[in-house]
């Protein structure tokens, strides 16, 4: 079978869209040959200046019988003659009526279809493919309607040897690619489509497989130079070298040990976020003085380029040792008062008043809990509330947004809070504090301590209630806010950490807090004449309140929208994609969990569980009719 070659060769594309365009790009042609009955399946290949896709086809389109059907009979002839009626339909399927059948009372027409020369088809279809790409920002540099993430430069169409013809935003398509920026930076003839890759790599120019196999063997070898040195693995930011090169390598860079001084959060946010450094540490895990980085070329055997990241790299850490030391000239407790003047939302009010309003809420969170069995200081939880988002004023969060929280409970480990306050206490505020953003994703940890999962919940929790008292929940893909992260993140940390805790309490006591408050008004106005305490309860507990028409996605369906009834439709989907999607639940059995309640998402596992297990056994089948 002939091989399909596309390649759409660009200025650099962003390495966060690389991977979805490229993926994207595959399916497309694949949907395209699957249509055409031309193949199956396309390969997607990409580097930052190309996506490409590979894929066998056909030579020609199969030939295809169509049948349809037209007037009936009584219609089609009067008097035994053909009527306009069976003239119309014969012209319109291109045979003469003489040539039309007879079936079931009606007239049909059988069409032979010819197939087309899969160059032709290609070469009329794969443009439009090419401009459906989804992409998170467009640029345009012709006209507005050919747009792409980065201008194009140059197309390469093939069918085997011969080249398609294929035209988009004003490049034609030939057989001549593009080497390496700058090992390779000359036309580079392919000769077939089945020896692109091989081609390619002649010019310095790897797949994404070869790329990272490199770049983690470059990061092996390099991290032995140091004794007992090995780098922290770190899949995300190897996604992003991997995406950001063709033909990589890796360096090894120093800096001054006194940096060490720092707090390790600190030089890896700098090393990994700012400056796309791997960092060393020891057999402990201890940071070593030392980072790797990933070029885009075949190495650095005078040693300048190491020295300038190194130049880099000591202005970055002497911006961040100046921000800590110039935020210790003010507290946390101090700090805490300047959040007045942070605005939270618009209509929410500042990061003071939600300050208070998770200390309310954290307070009656550690009563709740605390009747229940669970050991938990409230006082800690309390102090932690108080300071939680203090760092948002500090010069070092302004720099290095990734770190809020963290700067919090590092500032607040490293301060005295309170005097006669002991070290015990003060590194559990600090920990709370830390972690208090926590879980970020479902692959992110819960927070290490109780007093950590109640400020985590109770600062979700709020955001989330004044949110939707707005009416400014999630609508299709939209969640400007991250409501539905947030949500996963209070699902996730009930349920790992066990805590007795029904969701509709929480969100009674959460939206409570803003009575008198535009928002608070402006839910009750909109909740059912129960209440909003009754509609929560309701629906969190399945006694037909809350509930989704429409299934889950994410979308609220048209039973919610009244604010009582959104939130427990909106937490349904949270709890439903934990059980399904993290635990890995059927979805029978979930639904099944699901409709008698999901107020509890502790009992709400464990029923999952116990389902698991039942249905394994002989007689489930036979009491499950």
């Amino acid at each position: 079978m002939p091989e399909l070659l596309l390649e759409i060769g660009c200025e650099e594309i962003p390495a966060r869209m690389l991977n979805a365009a490229c993926a994207e790009l595959a399916d497309r042609v694949g949907n395209l040959l699957r249509r055409e009955h031309l193949g199956e399946t396309a390969t997607g290949f990409c580097t930052p200046r190309r996506l490409a896709v590979l894929a066998n086809v056909i030579p020609r389109q199969p030939d295809c019988e169509t049948s349809s059907r037209g007037p009936s009979l009584k219609v089609a002839y009067k008097d035994g003659q053909p009527t306009r009626a069976a003239e119309s339909f014969a012209a319109k399927a291109g045979i003469r009526v003489d040539q039309l059948q007879e079936k079931d009372g009606y007239l049909t027409a059988t069409i032979l279809k010819k197939g087309r020369e899969s160059g032709e088809i290609l070469g009329e279809f794969l443009p439009q493919e090419i401009g459906s790409l989804y992409w998170p920002k467009n640029m345009y540099w012709r006209k507005a309607s050919e747009r792409f993430v980065r201008p194009v430069r140059w197309l390469v169409a093939m069918l085997d040897r011969q080249v398609l013809p294929l035209e988009f935003a004003g490049i034609v398509a030939s057989d001549v690619s593009r080497g390496h920026r700058i090992l390779a930076h000359h036309p580079v003839k392919i000769p077939s489509a089945a020896a692109y890759v091989a081609t390619l790599r002649e010019a310095k120019v790897l797949g994404r497989e070869e790329r990272e196999e490199r770049i983690r063997k470059d990061l092996d070898a390099v991290a032995r130079r140091i004794p007992g040195a090995r780098w922290r693995e770190d899949k995300e930011l190897l996604d992003t070298v991997v995406n950001l090169t063709e033909f990589p390598s890796a360096i090894l860079g120093n800096f001054d040990r006194d940096f060490l001084d720092l707090p390790a959060e600190v030089l890896v946010t700098v090393m990994r976020d700012h400056q796309k450094y791997f960092a060393l540490e020891d057999a402990n895990g201890k940071l070593l003085p030392h980072f790797l980085a990933a070029l885009n070329t075949d190495g650095d055997i005078t040693g300048v380029i190491a020295h300038g990241h190194e130049r880099v790299l000591r202005a970055r850490f002497n911006d961040a040792r100046f921000f800590w030391q110039t935020d210790q000239k003010h507290s946390l407790r101090e700090r805490a008062k300047w959040l007045k003047t942070v605005t939270f939302q618009k209509d929410l009010g500042s990061y003071y008043e939600k300050t208070k309003r998770v200390q309310r809420l954290c307070s009656w969170l550690c009563e709740s809990i605390k009747q229940n069995g669970v050991q938990v200081r409230p006082g800690v939880v309390h102090k932690a509330a108080l300071l939680a988002k203090a760092d948002l004023t500090t010069e070092l969060v302004k720099e290095f947004t990734e770190l809020q929280g963290i700067v919090g409970g590092l500032y607040a480990c490293a301060q005295q809070l309170d005097s006669g306050m002991s070290d015990s206490t003060r590194q559990a505020i600090a920990d709370a504090i830390y972690d208090h953003y926590k879980p970020e994703s479902m692959e992110d940890s819960v927070p290490r301590t109780v007093e950590g999962a109640v400020l985590s919940i109770g600062d979700k929790a709020d955001t989330i209630a004044g949110m939707f008292a707005l009416g400014l929940q999630p609508t299709g893909s939209k969640d400007p806010f991250a409501l539905r992260r947030q949500a996963n993140g209070i699902v996730k940390t009930i349920a790992e950490k066990k805590l007795p805790l029904a969701l509709s309490q929480l969100f009674i006591y959460a939206f409570s807090a803003y009575d008198g408050t535009a928002a608070g008004k402006k839910f009750r106005r909109v909740s059912h004449a129960a209440g909003p305490g009754t509609m929560l309860r309701a629906g969190f507990q399945g006694t037909g309140l809350g509930m989704p028409a429409g299934g889950s996605n994410g979308q609220l369906s048209s039973q919610s929208d009244e604010m009582g009834n959104a939130v427990p439709a909106f937490f349904r989907d949270r709890v439903e994609f934990y059980l399904r999607d993290v635990l890995g639940f059927e979805y029978d059995l979930v639904n099944a969990v699901l409709a008698v309640g999901f107020d509890d998402v502790v009992d709400a596992v464990r029923r999952a569980e116990a389902l698991r297990r039942g249905r394994a056994s002989e007689d489930f089948e036979h009491i499950s009719i």
